[in-house]
């Protein structure tokens, strides 16, 4: 019963996210998402890390293109996920820039084309910034159901940061958590840096 409960709480909480971020204006979009990205490349432990995974964005998600292209420029290796649905599990995929050629994967977010990318070990990774619908003050993250970076951070070297990028208003004082879901250890918004 209380596995039902959380699962509706969840899925009131992911409703409540996706229709408040599809209010939100492209200008709100793009300025949120540039101060989220300053707040981000402010942090020193980010700045240290050299192998960084980023989500690809769609829809009103806090973007990450300009996050890749400023970290491409500074040198970083950059690497995002690909679906692998059969497996459930997500490939790390290494990308050089964001002219490269992208497919839409099972969900309609871009991923690499097969054709073009490199798949490399999550071992490698020090620094993972992971997408969500809402997070709390204590890490934890709803994403859209797939547990695919939950997954993933567990893939991923233990010294590896977990960070996530958010608006403001998807950060809540407390958020359902099941026992696999997967904590961050930061999270960037417009307005705050949160350690969880």
């Amino acid at each position: 019963m209380v596995f039902t409960s959380m699962k509706m709480d969840k899925f009131a909480i992911r409703q409540d996210m996706r229709r408040r971020r599809g209010a939100m204006s492209l200008d709100d979009v793009l300025n949120l998402s540039r101060t989220v990205e300053d707040r981000l490349f402010a942090c020193k432990d980010f700045s240290a890390c050299q192998n960084i995974i980023f989500f690809l964005s769609f829809g009103n998600e806090v973007r990450t293109d300009e996050m890749i292209m400023r970290s491409l420029t500074e040198g970083k290796q950059v690497y995002v996920p690909r679906l692998i649905t059969r497996e459930r599990r997500l490939e790390v995929c290494e990308i050089t820039d964001m002219d490269q050629e992208f497919e839409l994967g099972s969900y309609d977010i871009r991923e690499p084309s097969r054709l073009n990318s490199r798949v490399v070990s999550p071992s490698i990774i020090d620094a993972v910034i992971a997408p969500g619908l809402a997070f709390d003050r204590s890490g934890g993250r709803i994403g859209f159901g797939g547990g695919y970076f939950d997954w993933l951070f567990k893939q991923l070297p233990d010294e590896a940061l977990r960070l996530g990028v958010a608006y403001e208003f998807q950060v809540l004082d407390s958020i359902p958590q099941d026992s696999w879901d997967e904590r961050v250890q930061t999270i960037f918004t417009e307005n705050d840096t949160i350690n969880c």
